[in-house]
């Protein structure tokens, strides 16, 4: 089993391979008057996770507070190689690119690429 390796003292366990890239989502919002910042439906404990992608080809997201996996996405034929949350209108997405010289944006909360 792979490692994304401690972040702030913690691990996090699950990948196949080596971890590549990894990025911090914005934090969680539970205010509807707050429209700076949206909630990411999946993200639990303290309002943080981690997404990560790898040379095994999926990308994991992770409750930062529990180190605990929540998601898990499937879909490259090459290595993980960037990830990267969105932001405004692309909230609840995650946007991978990969060594199969493809880009995918994925929806967290059905875990499909669109």
């Amino acid at each position: 089993m792979g490692c994304l390796n401690s972040f702030m003292g913690y691990f996090f366990y699950g990948h196949e391979n080596a971890v590549w890239c990894a990025d911090v989502s914005p934090l969680q919002s539970n205010n509807e008057n707050d429209n700076i910042m949206k909630s990411i439906v999946v993200i639990g404990g303290n309002g943080y996770t981690i997404c990560s992608g790898s040379f095994d080809k999926t990308i994991r997201i992770w409750d930062i507070e529990t180190t605990k996996q929540l998601n898990i996405f499937k879909g490259h034929k090459g290595y993980v190689m960037s990830i990267k949350y969105g932001s405004n209108e692309l909230i609840n997405t995650i946007l991978s690119g990969s060594s199969d010289n493809s880009v995918c944006l994925w929806d967290i909360r059905s875990g499909h690429h669109l």
